[in-house]
């Protein structure tokens, strides 16, 4: 299970956008603080952005389970189950969340198939 603190920017998706949709939105959230210039120039160069949201690669797959834009910092997306918002007595809020898997766990489950097969 994840714990995350109301001082960390989360964004929440609904699960029934498609995959690309959430990958331009990811894309979007990653410069929407940056500089009017740097914002021009993403914009303008479609083809060789600096930073552009990717889907994670599996054995040279793409996997659409988790997306990520940028370098230090950085955007994460992924799938999770079971999210859950709390509230505490002076208004802050905790979230937690159970990711479904990790690309290093997909990995695992791949080489043992592999090695068994």
């Amino acid at each position: 299970m994840t714990t995350q603190s109301h001082r960390t920017k989360s964004q929440i998706f609904s699960t029934r956008l498609p995959p690309e949709k959430v990958r331009q939105l990811v894309e979007v959230l990653y410069h929407k603080d940056a500089l009017l210039s740097k914002k021009v120039s993403w914009r303008l160069r479609k083809r060789r952005r600096v930073y552009p949201a990717e889907f994670t690669r599996l054995e040279g797959v793409q996997w659409t389970g988790e997306i990520t834009c940028g370098h230090n910092p950085w955007l994460r997306a992924r799938l999770v189950d079971n999210l859950i918002v709390e509230r505490d007595e002076m208004g802050n809020e905790t979230a937690t969340w159970t990711d479904r898997h990790s690309p290093v766990e997909i990995r695992k489950i791949i080489r043992k198939i592999e090695s068994n097969g």
